[in-house]
């Protein structure tokens, strides 16, 4: 019985010596490994063939939203001379930068017999694309406030009817013409600034001014009243335009922030 007892107390102590021994292997590997403590929880960080963090450079993709403009929405809405849209989708890397991209169509019909052309009608479509920077990075995961610079072509056609007064020489009285543009392109610069604030499980309102700035038009028969893109024209070379944009983010992946520790050598 003494022997029984003698053995218990012999493969208990080998037991505990091992356990402490594992801890404090476990211990030493640890110390070469600096802690994360921006984990998101329910986001666990994947690890490459090496065994390391994925996303240790610099391109780490965080998010992918999509969206639409509700701006020309709203105007589609309450006017029935107008018939537009704009898709919107972004990519976001760390949380720090946004490559955004667009694009829209509009059919827009103005009736007016107090001017020289009435019956105006533009259809045609537009893209847009830049890159944005987010200063709130590191404050918040979800909202942002952000300035870009963006590049903006329109393509578009025009027509308009107008009242020709005649030539008495010839003879010739007034009559109704019409008048038809194809592939009228415009394109033109932006400055933005956008605020994106969360307003649940990854949906996002996006409040957004773009300064605009116009190249050099091209040459034009009718005046080019309503551009695909830039809406109303007055031929100013740049104006201030709004954007109010819904946005949902896309829940393929966790959203990485910041670049992960790797292993000491």
């Amino acid at each position: 019985m003494r022997f029984l007892i003698q053995c218990c107390f012999f493969i208990l102590s080998i037991h505990f010596s091992l356990f402490a021994q594992e801890q404090t292997n476990l211990a030493s590997d640890s110390s070469g490994v600096m802690q994360d403590t921006s984990a998101i929880v329910g986001e666990p960080w994947p690890l490459n063939k090496k065994g390391e963090p994925k996303g240790s450079g610099f391109f780490v993709l965080s998010a992918v939203r999509l969206g639409v403009d509700m701006r020309p929405l709203m105007q589609s809405a309450f006017d029935n001379e107008m018939n537009a849209y704009t898709l919107y989708g972004d990519l976001m890397i760390r949380n720090a930068f946004y490559v955004t991209m667009e694009y829209g169509q509009m059919d827009r019909t103005r009736t007016n017999i107090n001017s020289n052309f009435f019956n105006y009608n533009s259809n045609g479509s537009f893209y847009r694309y830049g890159l944005e920077y987010n200063v709130m990075k590191k404050s918040s995961k979800s909202s942002g406030l952000t300035f870009g610079f963006k590049y903006a072509n329109s393509t578009f056609d025009q027509s308009a009817d107008y009242y020709s007064s005649g030539n008495g020489y010839w003879e010739e009285g007034a009559t109704l013409k019409h008048l038809t543009e194809k592939n009228v392109n415009v394109d033109w610069y932006e400055v933005t600034v956008s605020l994106k604030l969360a307003i649940y499980k990854g949906l996002t309102a996006d409040f957004g001014f773009a300064y605009t700035i116009k190249k050099d038009f091209p040459p034009t028969v009718i005046t080019k009243n309503d551009i695909p893109g830039w809406y109303f024209n007055k031929d100013n070379r740049s104006r201030l335009n709004f954007q109010y944009r819904l946005l949902y983010r896309i829940p393929c992946w966790p959203m990485y922030t910041t670049p992960r520790a790797k292993k000491k050598k």
